[in-house]
């Protein structure tokens, strides 16, 4: 007899609450999305915030960017444009989710950002 070992996307550190996959983590009602953290040395190390609001919960769980990239498949410049001129400095505030019209490199954690908010219709 064989026991699979199911991997699992994300477990609530509170309540115990699984989450199988990252499709049913973001369509998850009881789930807000409350900001983005870069790591300016590593964009893919950048922390997204998330809060269970569930009655029996409450937590805030911090999951690392690298988990969601890939459902942005546009354009990633490659210079870092932070505080150049047409810097709009939305990535040095955590709660700032808006797109930043810069060409900057880090630019495209602000679509991931759009498309989790969008996605889920719930920002804390």
């Amino acid at each position: 007899m064989s026991i699979e070992k199911v991997e699992i996307f994300k477990t609530c550190p509170m309540c115990a609450k699984k989450w199988i996959c990252r499709d049913t983590f973001l369509d998850d009602p009881d789930l807000v999305f409350n900001g983005y953290q870069p790591n300016f040395g590593i964009l893919e190390q950048g922390l997204f915030y998330f809060t269970h609001k569930h009655a029996v919960c409450g937590s805030t769980m911090v999951l690392k960017a690298e988990m969601f990239l890939s459902l942005y498949d546009g354009v990633r410049y490659c210079e870092n444009r932070y505080m150049l001129p047409d810097c709009t400095k939305k990535c040095i505030d955590r709660r700032q989710l808006e797109r930043c019209s810069a060409h900057c490199e880090r630019a495209f954690v602000r679509e991931v950002s759009q498309i989790i908010k969008d996605r889920s219709h719930r920002v804390g």
